[in-house]
């Protein structure tokens, strides 16, 4: 298939960014991508990293991102981002050049099998033919690229792959075939509405308003107004509490216990008879643990395409709808007499006050630190949220700023990426982008700082301990013996970002103390600093002995 119909057929349908990591094999794909007048390419040399980077450009966007590579392992590399696309239900366009069928499995350079290479992991899997010489073929090739970007977007957003088989010669002559087709042939599609009959959502309504003690979980989701609007009106109800996840962004005003993750841990936890949960996955253990040990009643999962959802073992109902119109008519139903919502924000005062206690009282570490990062985030921030200790603390602490967009890579929950995803957001958003990392994640993605595209609104906090401290905080790895923790879970290190900011021409900060902190903060944040880095130094010991002080102050809450 000519690459220039390629490029073509790809920005009739509004796939207008590409991620390309350079490679012999995909150089006709390459070519053609950075020739078209509509398509704006970007060069990163690390799959793992370019893949990433396409994640949080399209995880901003809500649109597919392309991304391109070479044949053999670089295909591989993506699949660590395509994973977590397929789980966050993010739009990719993954293209592979790869060799002729002839030569799988002939000792080729740069050959494996790239066929299905991404199942069951993407939402369609596609090959070009390797020869659309014949007009039928040529045909045939275009209807399979039109079916895969439309498959990125529906009925499931997600991560799409197309091998591109391609035979010698790979590089055109001076000149030849530059001129995309003007008018390439497409095929579109009109999704269909996701709402209930009046019949379905009468049925829900009547069982809805016979429950006393309903609970509303907001799992990871990005900003909607529909949806707030909803929760809203939802959360005066005196039997209904909403609880949301720090990557839920769900407005302050529409949650009836930010603090919720806290309250699931203690001892005065009020039950729900009635679960109605929306969105991807959620932080809090605590929650889990809780509702699988106190099973609801009745359990409903709301999502667009209908997945059986059962994290707390107790689902009995699917709706499959759209989020916010069920809920907005949830929400109009008569509201019964009843304390659960009252219950809940006084366990909600409780637990803001030990939080307060807490920090107030604590020495300090990285709990303090993050604090401190939350308070000053500017206005209109996109916080990205690393995996293991980062996300955790912030769901603990909530955020001080109703306008701050929160994201995570909470598909899978890897550390591999989250670096890569947030300089895709700062690229796609022009917002100030804030990353909090910490050490061994930053360090293990720092290739997704090794190109030309570093967006000066980017801000990278990390949480230098030393060696990654989580298995010391959870339950399981903390009881071994502190030789085999040390040796085959702490992976203890001596390196700085420091020289990191240095190689790819970050401003540098750091602080070990909260007056350096304090004092830092603001310079870091100034719009005119460009692209940084806020390295925090905190003991692990300390941080470890902080945490069980602070499990200890929940459990009594």
């Amino acid at each position: 298939m000519n690459p220039n119909t390629i490029s073509a057929i790809c920005a009739a349908h509004d796939v207008r960014h590409f991620i390309i990591s350079p490679g012999s094999r995909s150089a006709p794909l390459t070519i053609a991508f950075a020739r078209h007048p509509d398509i704006s390419v970007r060069m990163v040399v690390d799959e793992r990293a370019a893949a990433f980077i396409a994640l949080g450009m399209a995880q901003q966007l809500h649109a597919p991102v392309g991304l391109v590579c070479t044949s053999g392992t670089a295909a591989l590399n993506f699949a660590p981002a395509v994973a977590e696309a397929f789980y966050q239900r993010i739009p990719l366009l993954v293209f592979t050049a790869d060799r002729p069928p002839e030569w799988i499995d002939q000792q080729d350079g740069q050959t494996l099998h790239q066929q299905n290479l991404y199942a069951p992991h993407s939402r369609g899997e596609f090959e070009l033919p390797p020869d659309t010489s014949h007009p039928d073929a040529a045909r045939h090739a275009e209807r399979i690229l039109s079916e895969a970007i439309l498959r990125a977007r529906y009925p499931v957003p997600g991560p799409v792959h197309i091998n591109v088989p391609r035979r010698e010669p790979l590089y055109l002559a001076r000149g030849e075939g530059a001129a995309p087709p003007p008018h390439p042939p497409l095929i579109r599609h009109t999704p269909a509405q996701k709402i209930l009959s009046p019949a379905e959502m009468d049925s829900l309504r009547e069982r809805w308003q016979s429950a006393r003690k309903k609970l509303v979980i907001a799992g990871l989701h990005p900003p909607d107004e529909k949806l707030a609007a909803a929760l809203r009106a939802l959360s005066a109800d005196p039997t209904v509490a909403v609880v949301a996840d720090i990557a839920a962004n769900v407005p302050p005003d529409a949650v009836t216990a930010p603090h919720a993750d806290m309250i699931f841990s203690g001892k005065n936890v009020p039950a729900p008879d009635l679960v109605v949960s929306f969105g991807g996955a959620v932080v809090s253990k605590s929650l889990k643990l809780f509702l699988r040990a106190h099973r609801p009643a009745a359990h409903w999962h709301i999502d667009p395409v209908g997945q059986a959802v059962d994290t707390f073992q107790s689902l009995t109902r699917v709706i499959a709808a759209d989020v916010p119109p069920v809920l907005a008519s949830l929400a109009e139903t008569p509201a019964a007499s009843g304390d659960f919502r009252a219950a809940w924000l006084a366990a909600e005062n409780r637990a803001a006050a030990a939080l307060d206690d807490f920090l107030t009282g604590a020495d300090f570490g990285e709990f303090k630190a993050v604090q401190r990062v939350l308070v000053h985030l500017p206005a209109g921030a996109n916080l990205h949220l690393g995996n293991s200790m980062p996300v955790r603390y912030a769901n603990y602490l909530t955020l001080p700023r109703a306008d701050v967009r929160v994201n995570a890579n909470r598909g899978v929950s890897g550390i591999d990426g989250c670096t890569g995803t947030a300089v895709g957001a700062a690229i796609a958003t022009g917002a100030p982008t804030v990353l909090i990392s910490g050490d061994l994640a930053f360090f293990y993605d720092r290739n997704s700082l090794w190109h030309n595209h570093l967006p000066p609104n980017l801000r990278i906090v990390v949480l230098n301990n030393g060696g990654g401290g989580i298995f010391k905080l959870i339950d399981g790895p903390s009881n071994l013996p502190p030789a085999e923790l040390e040796t085959h879970f702490f992976t203890p290190h001596r390196l700085s970002a420091r020289n990191t900011a240095a190689d790819f021409g970050l401003t540098y900060f750091s602080a070990d103390a909260t007056p350096a902190l304090e004092n830092a903060l603001p310079s870091f944040f100034t719009p005119d600093t460009g692209a940084a880095i806020l390295e925090i130094f905190t003991d692990s010991e300390v941080n470890t002995k902080l945490f069980w002080k602070f499990k200890n102050v929940m459990r009594e809450t």
